[in-house]
């Protein structure tokens, strides 16, 4: 189905600055041009996709500047890994019996590091919005009324589902402090699935959720000549191959019940893949290589209108910590 230039523009307004100047947008490309120091090329690649992106797209130019911030906070190459000490064994024994890797596994943080990590995105995102529930989350850190080690320790060992539980009892608002901690965990987990060098073809997983931590999938890479099907986590960035047609929430095959939308002009980039039987659905985007981890959180950006689109059209987003398997 094809929606609209007028309408995906539409549901973006809401990211929307008061209206822009040329020089603001040149202000923006001269702030995008960071020092290298520090940040991989895998970094700077996606500060160059966020530039580029406020430029095709002057709405999201408030959003590029955010997730420019959180990408060299989060990437830097002077922060290192969060973890230590994790070996995955019997990774083929798990994966047949339809287990996630770290599914029950205690995996070893570094807490002085996660806990930097946990301040320094609650700063950069406070730069972006109103301080309140922000700054709360900061100090209940420092406090010791959040550990945010033992909240990624509930979302990798037991399930992403348990952690909105363990904020919402402590008096905050979950989805933004499960946001927060998912900015937190996700190099760390990253670096821990570059360490795990995942055939993922080879040792067969098939299901709709992560292969390592078990979360649902932030969006689908149709991947190089062949056009391949790659389901992408947004948690630590594992990818697994799937059919074309496929639902990864309730397992579907059956193509009378799935369908893509996409904006007019589009098509050929992203779209998004709706079910009709779950009324679930992911965004899809083109490439011909492996999107980076710091890649994903670019096209997350991009594709997000058609998230809206999806939603405006009656799907849900059963992707939420609150509803992963």
């Amino acid at each position: 189905m094809i929606v609209t230039n007028s309408c995906a523009s539409r549901y973006c307004s809401f990211w929307s600055s008061p209206e822009l100047e040329r020089n603001e947008m040149s202000e923006f490309r001269l702030s995008t041009n960071v020092p290298a120091a520090g940040l991989s090329s895998e970094v700077q690649d996606a500060m160059a996709q966020l530039a580029n992106l406020a430029e095709r797209r002057a709405e999201l130019l408030c959003p590029v500047r955010l997730y420019q911030d959180l990408i060299a906070v989060l990437f830097r190459r002077a922060t290192g890994p969060a973890w230590r000490g994790f070996v995955a064994s019997n990774a083929t024994a798990r994966l047949s019996a339809g287990q996630p890797l770290l599914r029950g596994e205690s995996v070893e943080w570094d807490s002085d590091s996660f806990r930097a990590r946990w301040f320094a995105v609650c700063d950069v995102l406070t730069r972006h919005r109103e301080a309140g529930e922000l700054g709360r989350l900061a100090e209940a850190v420092r406090s010791g009324v959040i550990d945010p080690v033992k909240a990624v320790h509930l979302m990798i060992r037991d399930a992403p589902r348990t952690v909105p539980e363990y904020f919402e009892c402590r008096g905050f608002e979950a989805r933004l402090a499960a946001s927060v901690l998912r900015f937190c965990a996700m190099p760390s987990l990253a670096a821990l699935v570059s360490g795990f060098a995942l055939d993922a073809p080879r040792l067969g997983w098939s299901k709709g959720f992560c292969l390592v931590c078990g979360s649902w999938p932030l969006l689908a890479e149709s991947r190089g000549l062949e056009q391949f099907r790659w389901l992408r986590c947004g948690l630590c960035g594992a990818g697994w191959q799937v059919d074309r047609i496929f639902c990864p929430f309730c397992e579907t095959r059956d193509h009378r019940l799935l369908h893509d939308l996409f904006v007019e002009s589009e098509e050929s980039k992203c779209r998004v893949s709706v079910c009709d039987g779950c009324r679930g659905f992911v965004r899809g985007i083109s490439t011909l290589s492996p999107i980076t981890t710091p890649g994903l959180l670019v096209a997350e950006l991009e594709t997000l209108h058609l998230e809206l689109i999806a939603q405006e059209d009656g799907y849900q987003n059963v992707t939420s910590l609150s509803s992963s398997p």
